[in-house]
């Protein structure tokens, strides 16, 4: 599936760019997995419900840069102790990934990380509902779909899978489809549907 040697060739090894940018600066880590019966997979979070930002979104295990933060490699490397309960040092860094403006003023940038541990985890429940191991098999199979923005020109389109433990949409959708694009041969054509939601995410593909 990713190719994880010429996966860190083409991964920038630069740590320190900070974007250019007025939009709040954050950072995540994208942990791929390596699991005998499971194969290859991304290791995903459900933010607490309690949250103010982005409550219940299933998102990789980051967030805002702050003071005290080197680069923004550390401040996704601490998220992921705070949020995750592991030290660090179970990720083995492969480089950093192309960075992503989101629509609600973030601009996110991506750290790749092969995770070498159990898949299990003892996480800040003050933050994290639940931890999810996606197998990047099933992102071939689970329903994939397409909702185009009202007067957004060019056009532009939020993407959702369904998967059984809820939908993934917004950003972190936005960054897997990219890397899986760019590294793992990912061409599948989502659904295009109309929003059946007044607010976000716009879909519930239970009423489709």
């Amino acid at each position: 599936m990713l190719d994880l040697t010429s996966l860190s060739e083409k991964l920038s090894q630069d740590w320190k760019e900070k974007p250019d940018t007025n939009e709040t600066v954050s950072s995540v880590i994208i942990p791929i997995f390596h699991d005998p019966h499971l194969g290859q997979g991304l290791i995903l979070q459900q933010r607490s419900v309690h949250l103010k930002s982005h409550p219940g979104q299933i998102a990789f295990p980051g967030g805002v840069m702050e003071e005290g933060d080197a680069d923004l490699l550390d401040c996704a490397l601490r998220e992921w102790e705070e949020e995750m309960g592991v030290p660090r040092s179970r990720l083995q860094i492969l480089g950093r990934y192309a960075g992503l403006k989101t629509r609600t003023g973030y601009h996110i940038t991506p750290f790749v990380g092969l995770y070498e541990g159990e898949l299990k985890f003892s996480c800040n429940i003050e933050e994290v509902e639940r931890t999810i191991t996606l197998p990047l098999q099933s992102l071939f199979t689970l329903p994939f779909y397409a909702l185009k923005i009202p007067n957004r020109k060019p056009e532009e389109y939020v993407y959702y899978f369904d998967l059984e433990d809820g939908l993934l949409w917004g950003a972190t959708c936005e960054i897997i489809l990219r890397f899986l694009k760019e590294f793992a041969h990912f061409d599948r054509k989502p659904k295009l549907v109309a929003p059946n939601l007044s607010q976000p995410p716009f879909l519930d593909p239970k009423r489709l």
